[in-house]
């Protein structure tokens, strides 16, 4: 498409975009569109969106599952009495560090529809790998290796999502992929009480073992219609079976920051914008304290359990499994309430949830630290753990911040997304092994102080971000352009954003021309 006429499709649409939104954009961003925009949407929804929603499930079905495989059996089968727990989730957060940058900068290089795919198929096979382990030091070796194939696939996603959607859609369609991020666990306590019921000792495997293989199965079926349809950034999107051509200038029209902008070799000034940028420390700092702030919900199975041992009989293993999905609905709920309310009522802005997420976090866990762990009445502590998920259920918030922050400069947003996780798994990696120790649960009172303070420092430095930012916008300035680039952030209004983007394509790519 000639330079012109790209700039009068930008016009119109910027024309579009500035007019007054209807009450159903409240309810779903695509009731307030054209009839080809809507099309558009309906495409890249039932793509992008459900590739990421099922893969993202399955990935954390596993995950839940080594925890749900522990209390069904696995202990006493692998002889597992101090912290080996521990250490298998440090060996995955290890695994996971290593690979996640190059993974997610990969990605900027390659096509998603195979490069996705490819480390879903290792992830397969290393997953049915897990009902054969026997010892602790199988269960090190296949979690790093699983980790190294499962590394980058969320903020790889999310990556997907900051190239396609624009920012009052963003918030929403992260948070939907999100959610499953609850529904995996959730899902797992129903799949292994089912396992341990129906499965166990068929054909001389317990019904733990018999967890991983389902997973297994799962995967193969989600994974197989990836290479087909998966698109790629629209920048690099060439017209197919799913996206015309019309389709996808229009998606490049959409998001012009991100839309015409391609990922060429990594330049000197993208690496020194890696590390100098501020905002991406601030981000990585409040990912990490999410993170930690996690820990308490993994204690309700334990306390469960534990309560066998005061009380001999008190729970089954299926209402272990069953009762602790509760925290996982409170996530679901508050994740997708977070998201509509950042993308309509609060205008795009992303630290309001944040600040409310982590306040009321902080109290929930300071009530756990101090209060007893076996009470009389138990229901009250019940209640608590059932509200750990507070935090999870706005984390979100910042991964769609940082797409909003990154915009106009694919490999530092790439660079930043996949650091969310890794400073994620250094806290997991590191922190639960001082003050969430196995063989200190369900009390773990240091943990719960701990988290407490964590989530502390997570509204302190959301409030930090958002000021920053705020104080930047307020002297003219832009977070790209402060960094050398001739690409700004998108924290203005939608209209800013359209004019400057004009500019941007006529300027042509962003990527510098002397690589290193």
């Amino acid at each position: 498409m000639a330079s012109s006429a790209v700039d009068e499709d930008l016009r119109q649409y910027g024309e579009r975009a500035a007019k007054q939104k209807s009450w159903r954009h409240y309810f779903w961003d695509a009731w307030d569109k054209s009839e080809e925009e809507r099309r558009l949407l309906l495409k890249m929804d039932l793509t992008i969106l459900t590739f990421g929603c099922l893969s993202t499930f399955i990935k954390y079905l596993d995950k839940s599952n080594l925890q749900n495989a522990f209390v069904s059996g696995m202990k006493e089968e692998m002889h597992l009495y101090g912290n080996e727990m521990n250490y298998a989730n440090t060996a995955y957060s290890v695994g996971s560090i290593i690979a996640l940058w190059p993974c997610n900068l990969l990605l900027t290089r390659t096509n998603p529809r195979y490069f996705i795919p490819l480390l879903e198929i290792g992830w397969t096979i290393t997953t049915f790998a897990q009902s054969v382990m026997t010892k602790p030091i199988h269960m090190y070796v296949l979690r790093v290796i699983l980790a190294i194939f499962e590394t980058g696939h969320f903020s790889a996603v999310i990556y997907l999502c900051g190239a396609w959607y624009k920012k009052e859609e963003l918030s929403r369609r992260v948070a939907i992929i999100n959610m499953t991020t609850a529904i995996g666990p959730m899902f797992s306590s129903y799949l292994q009480a089912a396992a341990y019921n129906g499965l166990n000792g068929v054909h001389g495997r317990s019904g733990w073992r018999w967890l991983f293989i389902i997973d297994g199965c799962i995967s193969l079926g989600i994974v197989a219609p990836q290479p087909f349809f998966y698109p790629d950034v629209p920048a690099r999107q060439k017209p197919d079976r799913l996206f015309s051509e019309r389709e996808t200038e229009l998606a490049r029209d959409r998001n012009p920051r991100e839309g015409r902008v391609k990922q060429g070799a990594f330049t000197l000034q993208q690496v020194k914008r890696w590390v100098l940028t501020p905002d991406i420390w601030l981000l990585w700092v409040i990912s990490l304290c999410n993170d930690v702030c996690q820990q308490p919900s993994l204690s309700i199975t334990y306390w469960f359990k534990a309560w066998n041992t005061i009380k001999p009989g008190s729970f089954t293993v299926a209402q272990i499994n069953n009762y602790a999905t509760p925290i996982q609905a409170v996530i679901v709920v508050v994740n997708l309430s977070m998201a509509w309310a950042s993308d309509t009522v609060f205008g795009g802005r992303r630290w309001p949830l944040l600040v409310i997420g982590s306040t009321l976090s902080a109290v929930v866990f300071l009530t756990l630290a101090s209060t007893p762990v076996f009470p009389e009445n138990r229901s009250g502590r019940w209640a608590l753990y059932y509200l750990t998920g507070l935090t999870q259920a706005a984390s979100s918030m910042f991964w769609a911040w940082t797409q909003d922050t990154l915009s106009g400069d694919p490999a530092t947003r790439a660079f930043a997304s996949a650091g969310l996780n890794v400073w994620a798994y250094v806290g997991s990696a590191t922190i639960p092994l001082a003050i969430f120790k196995t063989v200190d649960q369900p009390a773990v009172v240091s943990g719960n102080y701990g988290a407490a303070g964590f989530a502390i420092l997570q509204v302190l430095t959301s409030l930090g971000l958002a000021y920053l930012q705020h104080s930047r916008r307020r002297k003219g300035k832009d977070l790209l352009e402060d960094n050398g680039s001739t690409v700004g952030g998108s924290e203005g209004a939608e209209e800013e954003v359209f004019s400057s983007a004009v500019e941007i394509n006529k300027a042509g790519p962003v990527v510098d021309e002397h690589a290193v």
